[in-house]
């Protein structure tokens, strides 16, 4: 009895030490976060006076690369109010912001991270509010689950597809002309499934070189509530002139 004990104990050691290793290799994730950027947008930002007149809230959505010294580049916003306009002042105060890098296994990486800036007067809401990410999600997830940030340490899938001629296409949103693609990005950061949504005018052959490049690239996964979780990435060329 006492053999037959020793023996079982034995495999299950063995395979426990099998386990392990690839138990342990899940990386661990943390988003980029705001860092100071709500402190230096309120700083920074004085709310108009056209605030009132119709328009109690005004939302921007933008996206930034956010470097491992929590520096930002290629600040992007696009807004859609025709009688107050925030873009600018809000492009401009998010240059001077310091974020929080993204981390894997504890170590900072560049990513590109989406968000939106919501202005408001009045109610019970704060005048400003930063949220991690663009509300396409918000009905499954909430207000501020933090959306899927694209790994700038590899090679990015808009990186891949400037190399080529693509006319004048530009990164994120716009008015005109898009061509948008979907990513489905796991818990874990890997590309699950690619699919175009839209392909502007005769962009079919760009839709299809962002899917491709898109299936390469690496992701910190989405998170709600500190988990990382399941959730899209819509990958954007506008063709504004």
């Amino acid at each position: 009895m006492t053999k037959n004990f020793l023996q079982k104990t034995i495999r299950s050691l063995v395979m426990l030490a099998a386990i392990a290793p690839i138990a342990s290799y899940a990386a661990a994730y943390t988003p980029a976060k705001f860092g100071n950027a709500e402190e230096t947008l309120g700083k920074q930002i004085t709310m108009p006076a056209s605030f009132g007149e119709g328009v109690k809230t005004v939302a921007v959505y933008c996206q930034a690369d956010v470097m491992t010294t929590g520096n930002i580049n290629a600040v992007t916003c696009y807004e859609n109010s025709p009688l107050v306009s925030m873009q600018k002042v809000t492009e401009s105060a998010l240059k001077s912001a310091t974020f929080t890098p993204a981390t894997i296994d504890g170590k900072a990486v560049p990513v590109r991270m989406q968000m939106r800036v919501v202005y408001s007067l009045g109610g019970t809401q704060a005048p400003i509010v930063l949220l991690p990410n663009l509300g396409t999600l918000q009905a499954q997830h909430g207000t501020h689950y933090y959306a899927p940030q694209e790994r700038l340490d590899t090679s990015d899938w808009y990186a891949t597809y400037s190399t080529k001629e693509h006319g004048d296409g530009k990164l994120f949103f716009a008015e005109g002309k898009m061509t948008r693609v979907m990513a489905n990005i796991e818990a874990d950061g890997k590309v699950e499934t690619v699919s175009t949504i839209e392909a502007a005018l005769r962009k079919q052959a760009d839709a299809a070189s962002i899917e491709s490049s898109l299936k390469k690239s690496k992701f910190i996964p989405g998170f709600v509530q500190d988990k990382p979780t399941a959730m899209h990435y819509i990958a954007v060329v506008n063709y504004q002139k």
